[in-house]
């Protein structure tokens, strides 16, 4: 796969810039490398941010910044065939997110090369890559966490041991319990959207952080998030 990639991604030049601004955290936006230093996941563009990381529903896109390496890029934002990217070759790569926040697939340094988000699954102990949902008050932001793995680089830490050094969601992007349609307000304007991803699937991630809300989650929306999901609109 990654010779295939690397060629793909020569051919097409794929640094191109990615619309849309980030919905990284403007403060919490550090991913350490262990070899190469922090990297910034909001700051990219003029003005910053404008070309920043955007974590979506179920891929990423944008581009971090590390200063000893220059840009990574995510992914734009458009897969070939949604909702995910094929990671097959350049012409259609990036960062994937399954419903239960895991992340997957590759990103592009332009100085080092293929950066792979499955990696962290490998590690000892292993330390997937994962978009986790808010837990207020000790986590007020979905957070990244985890690591991805570089051939050239060695690893690069989401969330970093360094509590002030992390990578989060702003708060526009970061889902509210029972807000199901994603406007940031919990009403009966939420009801349809349970209903549907309840009798018919294909929740995202953020999805799963607003509507797995049983006792204990499992990482999908369904019979039994129903009743904590009525208990969470009247309170």
């Amino acid at each position: 796969m990654k010779p295939v990639l690397l060629a793909s991604a020569i051919l097409l030049g794929l640094a191109a810039a990615v619309p849309g601004q980030s919905n990284v955290d403007p403060v919490n936006k550090h991913a350490w490398g262990e070899n190469v230093g922090w990297t910034n996941w909001r700051d990219a563009g003029d003005p910053p941010g404008d070309e920043g990381v955007n974590v979506g529903a179920f891929v990423m896109s944008g581009f971090a910044w590390g200063e000893n390496i220059g840009f990574i890029n995510l992914g734009d934002g458009s897969p070939t065939t949604p909702p995910h990217y094929a990671n097959v070759d350049g012409t259609d790569f990036g960062v994937n997110i399954d419903p239960d926040g895991m992340l997957h697939g590759f990103a592009w340094g332009e100085n080092v090369g293929w950066i792979n988000f499955d990696g962290g699954a490998l590690a000892v102990p292993a330390q997937p890559a994962r978009v986790d949902c808010a837990d207020p008050p000790a986590m007020p932001l979905a957070r990244l966490t985890g690591y991805a793995w570089g051939e050239n680089i060695g690893w690069i830490n989401l969330d970093s041991l360094d509590a002030t050094k992390f990578v989060a969601l702003d708060a526009a992007g970061t889902p509210l319990d029972c807000d199901l349609n994603h406007d940031l307000a919990v009403n009966g304007l939420d009801i349809q959207f349970f209903v549907d991803l309840v009798m018919f699937g294909g929740a995202s991630w953020a999805d799963t952080c607003s509507g797995d809300l049983e006792l204990i989650p499992d990482a999908m929306i369904d019979f039994d998030d129903v009743q904590p999901f009525v208990d969470c609109l009247i309170n």
